[in-house]
């Protein structure tokens, strides 16, 4: 068995490591009222079994569960041996972060065969904590984010692929669009037959992904096209910007641009000066 607590910083952190470690044989746990910091628990090799809120999971390998403080639960070995890893944290913007990623008081989560990206992260920072190379704490508290971010992209919460497969099925029509993008002509139907979809799949896949129809993030793209302009070549109008990334005309261009920005192009041009 290897189990670490870490030196805690006298400053609090916005993620804060409680506990890491690796069993080896998990043995019955039964907590009635749950833990105080939230709490990962994942199979590295077994099969086990938790209940939760009434539910029961199968923890098998590539799985692992997050759990909110204070959540009740029980989790035993099932066939007789179970290997886990673990994690506790808390800190000051812990609850906000999970709440962030559109995570409950308790999320099962999978991930495919050869992606060892989570559990790698897992042991190194394990190793790490034995270490004990970090007492600010500082350093921990990134690799943690860093964890969570892993789970956000990697792994799933449902029977969809994880968010990186889903990326990955959409990248052609992704590097089309930064091929592209200056074209005024371009529609919904011409980034569908990219993918060979329909306009409603593709508005679909890209609100589950980006959180926004698939045209908003053309928008998006031409905007973020004439910040990176505006400051780079003085010597262009503002119309010239506006007409070269993609909006038919500068009113359009200005308009959105102090819609998304907060600001006209010509003020963020003067942030940076001319």
């Amino acid at each position: 068995m290897r189990r670490v607590v870490p030196a805690f910083p006298w400053e609090p952190l916005p993620l804060q490591l409680e506990t890491i470690g690796f069993n080896p044989d998990q043995e019955t746990l039964d907590r009635q009222g749950g833990y105080p910091y939230f709490h990962w628990l994942q199979t590295l090799e077994g099969e086990g079994e938790l209940t939760v809120g009434g539910q029961t999971w199968k923890m098998n390998e590539r799985s692992g569960v997050l759990l909110a403080p204070d959540t009740p639960h029980r989790y035993e070995a099932r066939n007789g041996w179970w290997q886990t890893g673990y994690i506790t944290f808390r800190g000051g913007m812990a609850a906000s972060i999970v709440q962030s990623f559109g995570w409950g008081s308790a999320e099962r989560f999978q991930w495919e065969a050869g992606n060892d990206r989570i559990s790698d992260q897992l042991f190194n920072m394990l190793t790490s904590a034995e270490a004990g190379s970090d007492p600010s704490g500082w350093q921990s508290s990134a690799d943690l984010y860093q964890f969570l971010t892993l789970l956000r992209t990697n792994a799933r919460t449902d029977n969809r692929p994880s968010m990186s497969k889903r990326l990955e099925r959409i990248q052609v029509l992704l590097a089309w669009l930064e091929q592209h993008f200056a074209n005024p002509e371009i529609g919904l139907a011409d980034m569908a037959g990219q993918l060979g979809i329909g306009e409603r799949q593709l508005n679909e896949r890209f609100r589950e992904l980006f959180g926004q129809t698939a045209y908003s993030y053309l928008i998006q793209l031409r905007i973020r096209k004439a910040k990176e302009w505006l400051p780079s070549r003085p010597d262009w109008t503002v119309r010239r910007i506006g007409e070269a990334v993609g909006f038919r005309d500068a009113s359009h261009f200005v308009s959105t641009f102090r819609q998304k920005e907060g600001m006209t192009p010509e003020t963020y041009r003067k942030l940076y000066g001319r």
